[in-house]
């Protein structure tokens, strides 16, 4: 027996299928941007049911390009130019950066909430980008990493 409230949870069911939105040229960057983040979000739901505490903070980041290529700056206080390791593996930026506080010969640490910090980001690129001619400064606790972009 067909009700019409089946046939129209049905219909309303297929009008939001991923399937058809995000199959579109022009949303193939929003669906990798989506699975970047569902990526990240079943890797930190992972982590909350660890018996042993995280010990890495995925730094925040910001994305500015142009048609030219990519910059990407992640946010490292405190983090030591040296302790810097940026690698790739396909199109997939993988980034780890340690923060150690310092404490000064002559002074003793008092308070600290953030004596040592271990950074961790794995970030997802668009196709179009030249991971492998990718360059990177750091200064004031900002990484400023520049992939340039093909050639349309």
């Amino acid at each position: 027996m067909k009700h019409d409230l089946d046939l129209e949870s049905k219909k309303r069911r297929d009008a939001f299928a991923p399937r058809g939105f995000l199959n579109f040229p022009e949303t193939r960057r929003l669906t990798e941007q989506l699975i970047t983040l569902i990526n990240h979000l079943a890797a930190d739901t992972k982590n909350l049911f660890r018996s042993e505490p995280v010990k890495h903070i995925h730094p925040h980041i910001d994305i500015l390009e142009n048609k030219n290529l990519y910059d990407i700056r992640v946010d490292l206080p405190g983090v030591d130019a040296n302790s810097i390791d940026l690698k790739s593996e396909g199109q997939m930026l993988l980034l780890k950066a340690k923060r150690i506080a310092a404490e000064p010969a002559e002074l003793k640490m008092a308070y600290c909430e953030h004596r040592s910090e271990n950074y961790e980001r794995g970030i997802h690129l668009a196709s179009d980008a030249l991971i492998e001619e990718k360059s990177a400064t750091f200064s004031d606790g900002i990484l400023s990493i520049r992939i340039p972009k093909k050639a349309a």
